[in-house]
């Protein structure tokens, strides 16, 4: 890692510990190395960062032309996730509880065949296993217990959060600068694979209820991801067989405003969950 990359996740590690966020009660190891002081898995190659730190929460961030990450309103948010299934077909998100974690590993750079578990609110627990290879991270992941939450269904889901593409741009300018925004993000793209085979191509700049059955159709297999803000880095997300991912946004709006991509396994087919949720820059 270079001298500026270890100064910058230091500086995270300890701006994250001083808000409070990093919990003495953390159950998880954690590195002492300072390119990923504070952080139990930790990968980096010349695209891109991944890290997890003590108390679970996890990152993508994109590596630009200078060898330096990106500014961090362009990090991408991994979360891990249970959700209650409700009876009309939405769900209520349940987030860690980051002292509940453990794992028999140490903490590593180099992660191969990592597992963790924890629970969250409610006390319903859930697993996880990461791995890298060749540039290629995978996740998984499964609900073990219930906990009290057994008035409806849940399932484990692991959701990656892309923010807003243009966070500095001025948005809805004169006809000059809306000129220059449009030339800067002509080259746009997000290009789906429906597990179907189909691939679907989606601006980027239109207006679109993101969740709808026109974009995900019988389920994503794949997802490639461009905007010129990544510095010609694009992120390639693919879920393995018996998993799907499932595109959303907040509300209706352009997707370079930001969007989730979830990945959900089916547990009657994958009880040993062995799906996996892959990402890489390329």
């Amino acid at each position: 890692m270079s001298h500026g990359n270890r100064k910058l996740w230091v500086i995270v590690a300890v701006l994250t510990g001083a808000a409070g966020i990093l919990p003495a009660g953390a159950q998880l190891p954690s590195l002492n190395d300072d390119g990923f002081l504070g952080y139990f898995v930790g990968f980096e190659n010349k695209r891109y960062q991944f890290g997890i730190t003590a108390q679970g929460r996890s990152t993508l961030k994109v590596i630009g032309k200078k060898g330096e990450p990106l500014t961090d309103k362009l990090t991408v948010a991994v979360e891990f996730l249970v959700e209650e299934i409700l009876p009309d077909g939405k769900t209520y998100v349940r987030f860690i509880v980051p002292e509940s974690l453990e794992s028999a590993q140490p903490a590593t750079d180099k992660p191969k065949n990592i597992v963790f578990r924890g629970k969250v609110k409610g006390d319903a627990a859930f697993e996880v296993s990461m791995n890298e290879d060749r540039g290629v991270v995978s996740l998984g992941g499964r609900l073990l217990d219930p906990g009290t939450l057994k008035k409806h269904p849940l399932r484990f889901s692991i959701r990656m959060k892309f923010p807003d593409a243009y966070p500095y741009e001025k948005k809805g300018g004169d006809k000059k600068q809306q000129k220059a925004f449009e030339e800067k993000s002509k080259g746009d793209r997000l290009q789906l694979v429906w597990t179907d085979g189909k691939k679907v191509k989606q601006s980027t700049s239109v207006s679109v209820d993101a969740g709808s059955p026109d974009l995900n159709g019988p389920g994503i297999a794949a997802a490639e991801i461009e905007f010129s803000s990544y510095q010609e880095n694009r992120i390639q997300v693919t879920a393995s067989e018996n998993s799907v991912l499932k595109l959303s946004n907040s509300q209706a709006g352009p997707l370079q405003e930001g969007f989730f991509l979830t990945w959900i396994a089916d547990p009657a087919k994958d009880p040993e969950g062995k799906a996996r949720l892959s990402f890489e820059v390329k």
